[in-house]
């Protein structure tokens, strides 16, 4: 298993039921590939550095996994299929940061 940090830009259109949807079938496809979430953290309504399609603004969230590495192009696939998901990163990284994240503790 590898340790990978994923981060998730969503809508900002869609709802907090929206999102959690999106995030409980994002954890749920995690799960499904043999891969577990560490942690995760809800970075909420961001300005974007440039602007995406339409959007300035976006719900950014951040999830810590352990996976193996073979199945991460499965995972963002998945996610390009996802209207609400405008863009999504996945890192390779050896060990996980502690949390909470300096992003995390931001002024909003």
């Amino acid at each position: 298993m590898s340790n990978f940090e994923a981060v998730l830009l969503l809508s900002p259109d869609i709802t907090k039921t929206v999102r959690n949807n999106v995030c409980n079938n994002f954890t749920k496809a995690i799960s499904d590939h043999s891969g577990k979430i560490i942690n995760t953290e809800d970075w909420d309504l961001r300005d974007l550095s440039y602007k995406i399609d339409i959007y300035s603004k976006a719900y950014y969230n951040f999830f810590q996994i352990e996976i193996e590495g073979k199945n991460i192009d499965f995972l963002k696939k998945y996610l390009s299929q996802d209207e609400n998901i405008i863009r999504h990163i996945f890192v390779k990284v050896d060990k996980h940061q502690e949390l909470p994240t300096k992003l995390n503790n931001e002024k909003k």
